[in-house]
């Protein structure tokens, strides 16, 4: 049995808002904390918070998506900071309608359903839209692509796997 696997690795471009006030929050923790060693335990323990706050936004302007494609399957990712992953999507291609470009015009009719949107969200993507029929009903689901991937998911369903 011969077994199609691909991976991707996708990263989002890094969110320059998060990435600022990730920094002044770790400046602001740590004077604060310094003045209350001082003065007073509340404000330690306010320096303590803005650090612990500081580092969710660490982990929100560093994602990566990987994307695993085995046999009929495609199977999604979410990386925070290069340290934590958590597996957002399993998706069966097997009950794939249709994939094409996200601007293309074959998806008009699919313009209603919400959009599960795990592209890099540039230009440079090459995102494609799938629309699957899952456990809940029809899915949508925006990844970037590449060469090897379309066409390993073109063997599963050449009639649903559009390029235009």
């Amino acid at each position: 049995m011969s077994d199609t696997y691909v991976e991707l690795l996708v990263k989002k471009p890094e969110q320059k808002a998060a990435a600022a006030l990730h920094g002044i929050m770790i400046g602001l923790g740590a004077v604060l904390f310094c003045i209350g060693l001082f003065t007073h335990f509340l404000i330690t323990l306010t320096g303590l918070l803005l650090w612990g706050a500081s580092y969710l936004f660490s982990m929100q302007a560093h994602v990566e998506y990987e994307y695993l494609y085995l046999d009929k399957e495609l199977t999604v990712d979410k990386i925070k900071n290069q340290a934590k992953r958590k597996k957002v999507g399993v998706y069966s291609l097997s009950t794939l309608e249709v994939m094409a470009p996200r601007k293309s015009h074959r998806l008009d009719s699919y313009q209603n359903l919400k959009a599960k949107d795990y592209s890099s969200e540039t230009e440079a993507g090459n995102a494609f839209e799938l629309v699957l029929n899952g456990e809940n009903g029809r899915e949508r689901i925006v990844i970037d692509t590449n060469e090897e991937l379309i066409k390993a998911i073109r063997m599963v369903a050449p009639r649903q796997v559009f390029t235009d």
